[in-house]
């Protein structure tokens, strides 16, 4: 019988390897990765495009285009799209991030005739009908207004502004005006350089039959004029070691965001950096959340995150405190940097660490969706199935002397950029 008193053993004597995914690669140089390993009737079909905002010409096009390519086709109307998707409860996504972009459809198995047809009407005919572009226009210009009157949106715009540059892929902010200056062909301009077939791969993931994945692959293997998505300039840009002020109206607390310029996602640190992050400031147990949420009562929430991209990367902390605990909490938050410099974290503290991030891991490979998800995260950043296996075992392996010896190389708060946004009630 089990004994529900006493508690589970905790092991990391598991395997976290992406099994089960074939590739095929169509004749047009397309490569389709596939998870058939579901046991509902149900299909998700990605296209993945290595494209994002890095490369759009005009500014805001990029996103712009990737929700409007879905209003509409060369034969049917946003309204007549819309009704045949909802009537077969398909659901049809649009994404644009910063280095990549993506559609994708999920359906039953059983309705996937009915939606197919008109799935690839939108990849390969959209409409960009000036009226959809405008309604667009109209509604994400005023939500960017919106946003952009936050503490913490601010002093994040900021941030990256200073770290990379105004001028740099990364570092430069779009502005509600760049929204508005935005025109159709605009938008048909970044679908004609970057959502191409040439420029894709294709996640295939759920539970479907070799006579779907056989009209997907007939679809898709077509050949496309090849155009060369444009590539922005990517400079080191020297960020000024100092804090900016930026005030605001909103009274309601000040947004602190401190962060330093780091590396991509192939450099040999990122890893153990990633353990590092996760342990200071990367989830509901670190030691700044235990510090100063948990024992000093400064903020409801404080983190920190390492955002690597394809070419760079930064580390930065962020939270919202009262004007009395603004600095209290930054100089905690240098006295947290300093602990993990001089000291070696105990072994009870580590091992939590280690546990999480691969408990964290496992759900990445559970089911096949999300396996899907992270095939795409891996290949859209120009990396291979590898780069995760040898990023697992560097957890499994990381030891307390190589966090201390991180600490000593990265947590100099005098190479921090630091950004306050708020009102301050006058005091500055």
């Amino acid at each position: 019988m089990l004994d529900r008193k006493k508690a589970p053993r905790i092991t990391t004597d598991f395997k976290l390897n992406i099994e089960n995914v074939d590739t095929t690669r169509l004749s047009n140089g397309l490569s389709i990765y596939e998870i058939n390993t579901s046991t509902q009737e149900i299909i998700k079909v990605e296209l993945v495009f290595k494209a994002g905002r890095v490369n759009e010409e005009k500014i805001a096009a990029a996103r712009a285009c990737l929700q409007v390519i879905g209003e509409g086709t060369q034969t049917k109307s946003s309204h007549e799209v819309a009704e045949v998707f909802d009537f077969y409860g398909a659901i049809v996504k649009y994404k644009c991030a910063l280095e990549s972009s993506s559609i994708s459809l999920v359906c039953l198995n059983r309705h996937f005739d009915d939606v197919w047809p008109l799935f690839c009407d939108i990849l390969f005919n959209p409409a960009f009908d000036a009226k959809e572009t405008q309604k667009y226009i109209d509604v994400s210009s005023q939500n960017l207004r919106n946003q952009i009157s936050k503490n913490d949106v601010i002093s994040y715009r900021i941030l990256t502004e200073k770290i990379f540059g105004s001028d740099h892929p990364y570092g430069y902010n779009t502005q509600p005006e760049d929204i508005s200056a935005l025109m159709s062909a605009d938008l048909r301009q970044f679908y004609e350089k970057n959502i191409l077939l040439t420029n894709a791969f294709v996640i295939l993931s759920g539970k479907y039959s070799s006579e779907i994945k056989d009209k997907i692959a007939v679809a898709l293997d077509i050949k496309t004029d090849a155009s060369v998505p444009i590539k922005q300039t990517f400079f080191n840009n020297k960020a000024p070691l100092e804090t900016f002020i930026q005030k605001t109206k909103n009274e309601s607390q000040v947004s602190i965001k401190m962060g330093r310029q780091m590396f991509s996602r192939k450099h040999e640190d990122y890893s153990k950096m990633f353990f590092l992050n996760t342990l200071f400031g990367g989830y509901f147990g670190s030691r700044l959340m235990k510090n100063i949420r948990e024992e000093k009562g400064y903020t409801y929430g404080i983190y920190s995150s390492l955002d690597a991209y394809k070419e760079d990367g930064f580390f930065y902390i962020g939270s919202d405190v009262g004007n009395d605990q603004l600095d209290p909490c930054i100089n905690e938050i240098n006295n947290e940097m300093e602990a993990l410099k001089t000291k070696l974290v105990g072994p009870t503290e580590f091992e939590m660490v280690r546990n999480y991030i691969l408990g964290q891991s496992l759900h990445l490979i559970d089911g096949p969706f999300a396996t899907g998800q992270l095939i795409k995260n891996i290949y859209a950043k120009d990396l291979d199935v590898k780069a995760f296996q040898d990023h697992i075992q560097t957890i499994k392996k990381i030891t307390p002397p190589d966090i201390l010896a991180l600490a000593n190389k990265y947590f100099d708060k005098n190479v921090f950029t630091t950004v306050l946004a708020g009102s301050f009630n006058n005091k500055i």
